[in-house]
C-alpha cells in the first residue's frame, strides 16, 4: 500500500502520451519518449505542490512494435526516474493500434495549490524561460542545413522537445510562498494563463514584452518567418510553472509577466499594438489542422 508520509496530503494525477500525437521515431528516440511520459507527469504534481513519489504505467503495444525498441522505452523510463526520484511500482500492458504511454502520477504535499484561487491583483509569475520545446520541435521537422545549424549552435531547443527538464522544486516553494493557483506550461502560456483564469473566476493581462524567451527562440522564429513571442503564447509543451503569486511575495527563481483581475472578460495579451484576446493562440489536441 502507498501512504504519504503523515501530516501530508496525497496528489493524483495522470497523462498520455500517444505515437504519432506527442512523438514520433523521426523526431527522437525511444528513450526519449520514455523520459518524457515520466517528465509530463511529476510536473503536474509538482503544479499542486506536491513532491512526486510513485507511477504506475499503463502501455499500449501495436502489433508491429519492436522487442528492443520496448526495452529503449522502459531505459527512458529509468532515466527519467532516477533523475526525478521517482519509483514505478506497477502497470499493466495491452494491445492497440499505436504505442501509446499512460502513465499516473503519485506524490504528496504539504499545501496542495489548485487552478482555482487566483485573485484580482495577484502576479503572473513563470519559473523559467519559454518557447523552446515549440522552437526545437518546428526545427526538427523543418529539417534543412540552417535548422540543423541553429540547432547545433543551440542544443537546447530540441532537447526541450525531446527530454523535457521540469524544475520539479519549485512547485513546493511556490505553494510556501503563498501561490494562490498554480499549473504547469503545457499548451503554450496563454492557455494556461487561460485555465488559471477560468477556474478563478477573474481576467488576466500578459504582457508580451515581458513574456521570457529561452536561449535559441528568437533566432528560430526569424528563420521559420514567425513571432518568437506566439511561440512562447502558444508552442506549449515547456513544463516550466505558471502561478498566480500575491504582489507581496517574496520569492527568488520567477520572473513576472502579467497580472490578473477582476474582470473576468479581460483576458489578453499587451502587445505593441493594443490588447489582443488569449483565445486561440493555445495547443489544442482537437482543434482540425489544415
Amino acid at each position: 500500500m502507498l501512504l504519504p508520509t503523515p501530516g501530508r496530503k496525497l496528489v493524483v494525477t495522470t497523462d498520455v502520451l500517444v505515437e504519432g500525437q506527442h512523438f514520433t521515431a523521426a523526431l527522437s528516440g525511444p528513450e526519449d519518449w520514455g523520459w518524457k511520459a515520466v517528465a509530463v507527469n511529476v510536473s503536474d504534481l509538482a503544479a499542486m505542490g506536491a513532491v512526486a513519489r510513485w507511477l504506475v504505467l499503463a502501455l499500449t503495444v501495436p502489433d508491429a512494435a519492436e522487442v528492443g525498441t520496448l526495452q529503449r522505452v522502459y531505459a527512458g523510463i529509468g532515466e527519467a526516474c532516477g533523475a526525478f526520484g521517482v519509483a514505478l511500482v506497477g502497470g499493466d500492458v495491452s494491445a492497440g493500434p499505436a504505442l501509446s504511454l499512460a502513465v499516473t502520477a503519485l506524490g504528496e504535499a504539504g499545501q496542495v495549490v489548485t487552478r482555482a484561487g487566483a485573485r484580482p491583483g495577484d502576479r503572473l509569475v513563470v519559473t523559467g524561460p519559454l518557447g523552446a520545446a515549440a522552437a526545437g520541435l518546428a526545427l526538427l521537422r523543418r529539417d534543412d542545413e540552417p535548422a540543423r545549424a541553429l540547432l547545433s549552435r543551440f542544443p537546447g531547443l530540441a532537447a526541450a522537445h525531446r527530454r523535457p527538464a521540469p524544475d520539479l522544486g519549485m512547485g513546493p516553494r511556490l505553494a510556501h510562498a503563498g501561490a494562490t493557483a498554480m499549473v504547469d506550461v503545457s499548451d503554450g502560456l496563454a492557455g494556461d494563463a487561460l485555465h488559471l483564469a477560468e477556474a478563478s473566476g477573474v481576467g488576466v493581462e500578459v504582457s508580451d514584452a515581458a513574456v521570457p524567451l529561452a536561449p535559441g527562440v528568437a533566432e528560430a522564429a526569424a528563420l521559420l518567418g514567425r513571432d518568437p513571442v506566439a511561440l512562447a503564447l502558444g508552442g506549449g509543451e515547456d513544463f516550466v510553472l505558471a502561478a498566480a503569486l500575491p504582489r507581496t511575495a517574496d520569492l527568488g527563481g520567477v520572473l513576472d509577466c502579467g497580472r490578473f483581475t477582476a474582470d473576468p472578460h479581460r483576458r489578453v495579451h499587451q502587445t505593441a499594438a493594443g490588447a489582443l484576446p488569449l483565445d486561440g493562440l493555445a495547443f489544442d489536441h482537437f482543434r482540425r489542422r489544415g
